[in-house]
């Protein structure tokens, strides 16, 4: 079963580049109007990957009526889509089109609102409203996450309220939902897979609580979904202030209005505590710096007080135990290594 759908302006005739490409956004997302200054030499690329259960997947298009999300990787130059009424009642996949802009800008209209999008700046359109969008510059990269309506538990008159308007993908829950969308677009899984059905049930969750927070309405969610919304966000918490000498598990229960026994029932499924996990992260990312050149001059200690550990004999003790090697040794291991590799390269 083929894992992802691929289109390259370069592997199309000049000619009917921007035509297979209209063709190809209608199917994978829905019928629009598109224009584009740069028609007569289209480039663009876009990668179409289907996530589901097997048989489910379909083709590009087919998230509607297949029950399951797909996501679609793309880079492209200006282009000005517009869908009307009119396309509406001729055909509508009955789907939320997410978008997470990587670089480029992006501006959307529907329902009334307009706003202005740049990186990490999401924003939802529902295919069934008429709606605008450009990308007014000469490149825009992003990815885009197509959910079928009918899988997304929220009442409609709310999800209007957050139509092209701004969801952060910098932090709390939506940085996490960013973050999943670039690792599925990297480390594409195969199509029909159960590893594929299982990030298809991540990602809606991960969508639908990004809507959630965005209109305050989390009560709202179904148990199970606000139960796994609550563990992303709780770790999206954690990672946003690992430098915080003062996050603790009861710290962090505290942050969410839950009792530390709830919390620590998040992670049974992680084998580990939250006080361990938090220090893990913490040791990685100390470690990432340390193996950077271009913080070899920071001092050992100003790296492991930025990372939230207070004491230095603590952080070097409990690096010792995870890595098996000081901070010191780790930092002169990897720096030596790198300028040996640099003095092979300029030879």
């Amino acid at each position: 079963m083929t894992t992802e759908t691929v289109f390259r302006s370069d592997d199309i005739p000049v000619s009917d580049r921007f035509s297979y490409w209209c063709a190809l956004m209608a199917e994978t997302v829905c019928p629009m109007d598109l224009r584009s200054p740069t028609a007569g030499d289209f480039r663009a690329e876009m990668r179409v990957i289907p996530l589901g259960s097997a048989g489910s997947a379909g083709s590009a298009g087919s998230a509607g009526s297949a029950g399951s999300a797909v996501v679609w990787p793309i880079e492209l130059p200006s282009v000005h889509m517009v869908r009307t009424d009119r396309m509406i009642r001729r055909s509508d996949p009955g789907l939320y089109h997410l978008s997470l802009p990587l670089s480029g800008r992006v501006d959307v209209e529907q329902m009334s609102h307009r706003s202005v999008h740049y990186r990490r700046q999401m924003y939802v359109v529902d295919t069934d409203r008429p709606f605008v969008c450009r990308t007014p510059g000469s490149n825009m990269r992003g990815i885009g996450l197509e959910i079928p309506k009918q899988l997304v538990p929220l009442p409609t008159v709310r999800v209007e309220r957050l139509l092209a308007r701004q969801l952060s993908g910098r932090e709390g829950i939506g940085a996490y939902l960013a973050d999943f969308l670039t690792r599925i677009s990297r480390d594409v899984p195969r199509a029909g897979s159960a590893e594929a059905s299982r990030l298809n049930d991540i990602l809606l969750d991960l969508f639908v609580a990004t809507l959630a927070h965005g209109m305050e309405a989390e009560d709202e969610l179904p148990p199970h979904a606000r139960r796994r919304a609550l563990a992303l966000s709780v770790k999206a918490f954690i990672r946003e202030n690992l430098g915080d000498p003062h996050l603790t598990a009861g710290a962090v229960a505290a942050s969410h209005h839950i009792s530390s026994s709830y919390l620590h029932g998040l992670f049974r499924s992680e084998e580990t505590t939250v006080s361990a996990w938090i220090r893990r992260l913490r040791l990685e990312r100390a470690r990432r710096d340390l193996t950077d050149p271009s913080q070899a001059t920071v001092p050992i200690g100003q790296i492991a007080a930025c990372w939230g550990f207070a004491h230095y004999a603590v952080f070097s003790r409990a690096f010792r135990t995870e890595y098996g090697v000081s901070p010191r040794e780790c930092r002169h291991e990897a720096l030596t290594g790198a300028a040996v590799l640099s003095r092979i390269v300029d030879s």
